[in-house]
């Protein structure tokens, strides 16, 4: 529901025009705009996901590095 004052001058018609609210979007605006987002939102949790994985490997890395020498590797987990 779009709360909004109309006003209408006497003796004009009553017309309801697109035109007379230049912010009003269609529905499929509003919808890319809806996928546009959450693409986003997911790609961020894709990339911080991936970014913990990578500090987490790091760590367990020069845990394994300090205790057995650099002699043993430790598997990358994906």
């Amino acid at each position: 529901m779009q709360a909004r004052i109309r006003i209408i001058k006497r003796g004009a018609q009553n017309r309801s025009d697109i035109a007379a609210n230049p912010v009003a979007k269609s529905d499929g605006e509003r919808e890319r705009e809806t996928v546009d987002t959450v693409k986003a939102w997911i790609a961020d949790w894709h990339e911080r996901k991936r970014s913990s994985q990578n500090a987490a490997n790091s760590i367990i890395r020069s845990i394994g590095a300090r205790r057995e020498g650099s002699a043993k590797a430790v598997p990358v987990l994906n």
